[in-house]
């Protein structure tokens, strides 16, 4: 999608010069520049929807491995809990320390 982003970037600074040094009167140039504008757009549209396609086709892998990190983490949490018997997954215990940071070389 950066690569569309630049095209289309591009293409209202091109139109902004082109009309900075247009050699033709407004009314002319404004028609010319719709005209251009309706071009690029019936080139660019089999390009978006070529990349909507891509987007819709890896949607289902991408949910599915979002599933399965969801319930391997889920997994994780629970066989973490389980063996500090009910306590924080990283085997510590909650309350305890001064509050302050650590000291230096810690």
């Amino acid at each position: 999608m950066g690569y569309l982003r630049g095209v289309v970037h591009g293409m209202i600074i091109g139109g902004a010069v082109a009309l900075l040094y247009a050699p033709k009167p407004g009314r002319q140039m404004r028609e010319d520049l719709s005209d251009r504008l309706d071009q690029v757009r019936g080139q660019m549209q089999p390009v978006i929807d070529q990349a909507q396609g891509v987007v819709e086709s890896a949607r289902p892998q991408v949910e599915r491995g979002i599933s399965k990190a969801q319930q391997q983490a889920q997994r994780i949490t629970r066989r973490g809990n389980e063996s500090s018997g009910g306590g924080p997954a990283y085997g510590g215990s909650v309350g305890t320390g001064t509050g302050s940071a650590p000291g230096p070389g810690v």
